[in-house]
């Protein structure tokens, strides 16, 4: 059975936020999330797109599934970031990339795309009543 799934492209640069979090607010709404879950994906994400580097623009992907939500955001140029969430652990007290999704989301993978892009998989437990 497919999955309800939410997808849109958008620009990076300041000032569209906005637009995905519209967006994230309504499959929220849908999983009836908490503030807390809500809070962490759109962490997690506007985390991933600061250190997007300088590409104009990028694919957002939202899946509702039975045990919660499967965001992916990408293609992605910079190989910073797969280096950064493959990469060795954060030393103590140290605010990585990698710390943050570990914190905000409960698990998190990366997938090489066409011409060596990268495809950020981010998947959040809904914990239902």
């Amino acid at each position: 059975m497919p999955h309800d799934r939410i997808a849109l492209e958008t620009p990076i640069e300041r000032g569209w936020e906005p637009v995905f979090r519209l967006v994230l607010g309504g499959v929220a709404d849908r999983l009836d999330l908490g503030f807390e879950d809500l809070d962490d994906i759109q962490l997690a994400v506007e985390r991933l797109l600061a250190e997007a580097g300088a590409q104009e623009s990028v694919q957002l992907s939202f899946e509702i599934l039975p045990e919660g939500l499967r965001t992916r955001i990408g293609p992605l140029q910079e190989r910073a970031i797969a280096e950064a969430l493959q990469g060795p652990e954060p030393r103590a007290g140290e605010l990585t990339l990698r710390r943050v999704l570990e914190t905000v989301v409960d698990s998190f993978g990366v997938e090489i795309v066409d011409d060596g892009q990268i495809l950020v998989i981010l998947n959040k437990r809904v914990r239902r009543s």
